[in-house]
């Protein structure tokens, strides 16, 4: 007996005194009272309700919604309706949810990156899936490494599929035209991430469950994770509430908390999600590729999860990938605007909330390669600089400073059209900063190069006459910045393949034991006191005599002839 009907018989029983106490009237109208109350429909847990319009009947209800439309009689008796053909408007019809009509559904691949497959259901046949392919209940659906896809169900309600995962679409159907939707999917391995639109009516269901867990919502911003191999799951909560069950328990997860499950075992308690990072500190724009950055090193961060997608819904995510390290080396991405989610991992494996980070690749097109070398020393009062011609590229833009912030500029041509310049400039000892663009007449002006530095520096020293004794060998040659040292080189081939002696000294000479007599090369290079490290000077050759008897025979030979 419901509640409302003991309640109403109660009522009766303390209105039944001896008649002749009663007012006929006053009771008659009590007790229609009493009877209409115990009319009126008592709406179930699983009933779906119906707000009756102007011109509604329950013949077409009947038609429209129901499996049969002979249970328009029955949704007459259940709801006390007395004339079926006119229902005033507003009238509220309980409809039990057993009558409604269903039918599948399909759902949408919206967009796709990278490869997936589907394994149609009752088949272990495997195609290739692109955007816009519909989907069916009983379908598999696996995403390959590096890829990410979009799946969009017809009651708003998305969810991503991260890569190397595999989902299932268990159930797919909707109850008639009364906007109820019951989806319930199967996470074997990998991760998803899913917006629920709120569901109306209580035959509306999003379920995903994996072999650890089931989680349900009715509206809520959230992922799950599934390690198949572990056995157990993640659940992460965004916005709204998720029901959580594993091993006969049922937790509520609430929004900026998760929960690890473990197959046949409850729950953990809800754990704190960690908080956005700041990005603020990330570049806003990129000109190189591939995109790299770094985050915060923090002992409490297991990793990090790295999203990146074309717009700021994220309905094209392009790039999906979790990192055990701050340091973040992402894709090579065309030249345009990203927006990037960021999460921390901590140490249960459960990923934080989402930090926004907007950034913009204009990487293209490439610098051209150039020289001289970076961190070289030229001599040269008007140096050439040369870099590599480019396919399609119409104009190079050139700029010299004395400053890495280019704002102490000697040179800016933004107009060359050959890949190389003298800067016609002469240059005073010290040091510069170079750099190039390349300039496309149908992707415009592309990012300058990384800066390259060199020094104008003077000519290296070169060694004056050797002083060679019968056990030394003395090399002097100018001395260069107060604080300098040299570094000093000799061997037996120009190229320098075969170094007899490779020293650095603090003095502007070298003493070393006399070698064996034949010819060598020396140069020497200045190394000075800022650790920039000249050039090398032009190899020098020297003849160092035998030491034998021949020798002390030479020696002596021109006094002997002088003599005669």
């Amino acid at each position: 007996m419901t509640l409302v009907k003991s309640i109403v018989i109660l009522s009766l029983n303390r209105s039944i005194k001896p008649m002749k106490q009663i007012n006929i009237k006053r009771f008659l109208a009590r007790f229609s009272c009493v009877l209409l109350l115990i009319a009126q429909p008592v709406p179930a847990a699983n009933d779906w309700i119906y707000v009756v319009k102007q011109g509604d009947n329950l013949w077409d209800l009947a038609r429209e919604y129901l499996i049969d439309i002979a249970h328009w009689h029955q949704l007459q008796q259940l709801n006390n309706i007395a004339d079926p053909y006119h229902i005033p408007p507003g009238t509220k019809l309980r409809v039990p949810i057993r009558w409604i009509s269903q039918s599948p559904i399909l759902a949408r691949i919206g967009s796709l990156h990278g490869q997936a497959t589907l394994i149609e259901g009752g088949s272990q046949e495997e195609s290739s899936l692109t955007q816009g392919t519909f989907v069916f209940k009983g379908d598999a659906i696996l995403t390959k490494a590096d890829s990410t896809l979009l799946l969009e169900f017809v009651d708003g309600s998305t969810l991503l599929l991260q890569p190397n995962s595999r989902l299932e679409l268990s159930h797919l159907n909707i109850y008639g035209k009364t906007g109820m939707v019951d989806t319930r999917l199967r996470l074997n391995q990998g991760r998803v991430e899913t917006k629920v639109e709120k569901k109306q009516g209580p035959a509306s269901r999003f379920e995903i469950s994996t072999p650890a867990s089931i989680t349900s919502v009715r509206g809520t911003d959230y992922r799950v994770g599934s390690e198949a191999t572990e056995q157990q799951s993640f659940t992460e909560v965004l916005e709204g509430g998720v029901n959580l069950k594993s091993g006969g328990n049922t937790k509520l997860i609430s929004g900026g908390y998760g929960a690890v499950a473990k197959a046949n075992q409850p729950p953990s308690a809800p754990i704190s999600l960690l908080e956005a990072i700041d990005t603020q500190a990330l570049p806003s724009e990129y000109g190189r590729n591939p995109v790299q950055f770094t985050l915060p090193n923090d002992a409490n961060t297991k990793g990090y999860r790295v999203q990146i997608a074309k717009d700021r819904a994220f309905t094209e995510v392009i790039f999906d990938r979790q990192y055990n390290s701050y340091l973040i080396r992402g894709p090579e991405l065309e030249d345009a605007d990203y927006f990037a989610h960021i999460r921390a991992i901590d140490e249960n494996g459960l990923e934080g909330k989402n930090a926004d980070y907007f950034f913009t690749v204009n990487a293209r097109p490439e610098a051209p390669i150039m020289q001289p070398k970076p961190e070289a020393g030229l001599t040269e009062e008007t140096p050439a600089f040369i870099w590599a011609r480019q396919q399609d590229i119409n104009q190079y833009h050139f700029q010299l400073a004395k400053d890495k912030a280019f704002k102490d500029l000697v040179v800016d041509l933004p107009a060359l059209s050959e890949a190389g310049v003298n800067s016609g400039y002469q240059l005073q000892l010290g040091q510069y900063f170079w750099r190039v663009a390349s300039i496309s007449s149908t992707e415009g002006h592309g990012p300058f190069s990384d800066p390259q530095t060199f020094k104008r520096v003077v000519p290296p020293p070169q060694a004056e006459e050797p002083e060679i004794s019968d056990t030394t060998l003395v090399l002097n040659w100018p001395a260069d910045l107060p604080g300098s040292q040299y570094h000093f080189q000799m061997a037996k081939d120009q190229a320098f393949t075969e170094i007899v002696y490779d020293k650095q000294v603090d003095a502007a000479k070298v003493e070393l034991d006399r070698p064996e007599g034949g010819e060598y090369y020396i140069r020497v290079s200045t190394l000075y006191a800022d650790g920039f490290k000249g050039p090398f000077g032009k190899p020098q050759i020297i003849d160092v005599p035998d030491s034998g008897w021949y020798w002390w025979l030479l020696t002596v030979l021109p006094f002997a002839l002088f003599a005669l």
